[in-house]
């Protein structure tokens, strides 16, 4: 009722409740989106969560064997089913004798102790899971960014600019922290000596 009158009466709204109304709807709009991250992350989550030292200590063979199944049919490309399960049914008692506190190991740790003592051909499956799920937050950081970037980029004045040289300026300004630190001389000196011409004389 109270907006049904708004718009009938748009005049007589004051300052301050327009500007309130507007408050609402974004306010609206942020929380929509806020539940939908947290919907798909959640989703992520419970894919992965058998890949914690918690879940990986608590859980039995069989369930892990299940929850490893169901992973590599979600990301057939980078995982095969049949090594990923047996992983599991060693990984399990092996990660837990080579850590101290293993039940409360989160991915990231588990992950380190795999690099640490060299177990990426032992378990390749496993790591690649890990990694998978440590870098998809990040992946969908660096999307939004790049779409904020891409505006800042390439403005009206910038309307005829290649698709190359749009790339490398939204991948400088985009990790502009990475920028900031190399040394251009040592870049220069690549640069001419890709460049340069050398002719052998006899």
């Amino acid at each position: 009722m109270a907006l049904y009158e708004g718009e009938n009466d748009s005049h007589l709204l004051t300052a301050e409740t327009e500007f309130g109304s507007q408050c609402k709807l974004v306010f609206d709009s942020i929380i929509t989106q806020i539940e939908w991250r947290l919907v798909a992350m959640s989703a992520v989550s419970s894919d992965f969560d058998f890949l914690s030292g918690h879940s990986l200590s608590k859980s039995s063979v069989d369930k892990l064997k299940k929850k490893a199944v169901n992973l590599s049919q979600t990301y057939k490309a980078d995982l095969d089913s049949s090594d990923f399960l047996s992983e599991m049914a060693s990984f399990k008692y092996q990660a837990a004798a080579m850590m101290d506190n293993f039940e409360k190991s989160s991915p990231i740790d588990i992950l380190q102790l795999i690099h640490k003592y060299s177990l990426t051909d032992a378990y390749p499956s496993t790591a690649i899971a890990i990694r998978t799920f440590l870098t998809i937050p990040v992946t969908v950081a660096t999307c939004e960014r790049s779409f904020s970037k891409l505006k800042l980029i390439k403005n009206y004045m910038r309307s005829t600019m290649g698709q190359e040289r749009l790339f490398s300026l939204a991948i400088i300004s985009i990790e502009n922290e990475v920028a900031h630190n190399i040394d251009f001389d040592d870049v220069i000196s690549e640069f001419v000596l890709r460049k340069a011409r050398k002719v052998t004389l006899n």
